[in-house]
């Protein structure tokens, strides 16, 4: 292996102890790097809302003038946070387009509001169905069952995943040897059928295929930095607009906003958001994933809520899936 900064070869006497990827100097020089950008974060988080909006308009600015109006692209989920970064976006640009991608696991409240969108606030949205390059239409149930379930989190189900599909026996206990450093409690579970690859295969992979389809060249999410470790971690090291540097770009002018500064936003202009909010949801996600399940009130998850809200949907998830969410130690009842 070789540094990831300076490129230098690195052995068991100058690679950084806290991040293998690095040599001692370019480690400690990374972490000071970062710690450098959580005081920037923490400074952007404390300004006030109108000067956030500025902000966020000059992140989308940027993307359009980097790359096109004819480009870019709205990634809209349907959720309150996409529909804000819509409501900015389309002040500047009103007829912007957006992808949303149908992962046929949506709310029916979230299908609503996209035909609303369409419909009666002249949103210019394509709907992205889950059809993979060999024409293949691709359902959450057909996920789980070739892949496994999304299930605790991204990074555990990616973990999970990796030590079940290791390919050598050196590979799969440096997997062990991972879940054992980072995931430590999860791993009863690593057996079971987990995995992260359902939101590659429902929305990613489909998005891509109709941007490049389109000849659209960047994205731009309405993504909070607060909302995961992962994309915190991501916002430290790239930041808002990252161009040129991945396989993906993206724009992602909301990092720094709080869910504070959401539901001022939402309130102040008035802004129309989908009705699951009204039924005690704060978040429009796919119905049936596990990402944080095992974090929200055992008396009142997301399943058990489900059984209330939408009982059709409920005894669908029941009767396919109440069996794994035994094995996980979820409760749904």
């Amino acid at each position: 292996m070789i540094c990831k900064s300076c490129k230098k070869e690195l052995n068991t006497t100058n690679t950084y102890a806290s991040d293998h990827r690095y040599c001692i100097t370019c480690g400690a020089e990374h972490i000071t790097y970062l710690s450098e950008r959580k005081q920037t974060l923490l400074s952007l988080r404390e300004m006030n809302l109108e000067s956030k909006i500025i902000q966020t308009k000059h992140l989308i600015k940027e993307a359009v003038q980097e790359f096109g109006l004819d480009k870019v692209y709205i990634s809209y989920s349907g959720g309150k946070d996409s529909t804000i970064l819509s409501h900015i976006a389309k002040s500047l640009y009103p007829d912007i387009l957006h992808l949303f991608a149908n992962t046929t696991n949506e709310y029916p409240e979230t299908i609503q509001h996209i035909k609303w969108e369409k419909e009666k606030n002249d949103t210019n949205i394509i709907t992205v169905l889950p059809i993979d390059c060999h024409g293949e239409l691709w359902t959450f149930k057909k996920v789980v069952e070739r892949y496994g379930y999304p299930m605790f989190s991204k990074r555990v189900s990616n973990a999970i995943r990796t030590y079940q599909h290791a390919l050598s026996e050196r590979t799969k206990q440096n997997s062990q040897n991972y879940i054992d450093r980072n995931f430590k409690k999860y791993d009863k579970f690593k057996e079971l059928p987990i995995s992260d690859k359902c939101c590659d295969k429902l929305k990613k992979e489909p998005l891509r295929r109709k941007a490049k389809e389109l000849g659209l060249k960047c994205a731009i999410l309405g993504t909070l930095a607060s909302e995961s470790y992962q994309r915190e971690k991501d916002w430290l090291e790239h930041g808002c607009n990252v161009f040129h540097e991945r396989k993906d770009n993206q724009s992602r002018p909301l990092s720094f906003w709080t869910d504070t500064d959401t539901l001022e936003y939402i309130s102040k202009y008035k802004v129309k958001i989908s009705k699951l909010y009204d039924m005690g949801y704060n978040r429009n996600g796919c119905m049936y994933c596990g990402f944080g399940v095992h974090l929200e009130p055992s008396h009142c998850n997301r399943y058990q809520k489900l059984k209330h809200t939408h009982p059709a949907q409920y005894t669908y998830f029941l009767n396919n899936f109440g069996h794994l969410m035994q094995e996980f130690e979820i409760d749904i009842t």
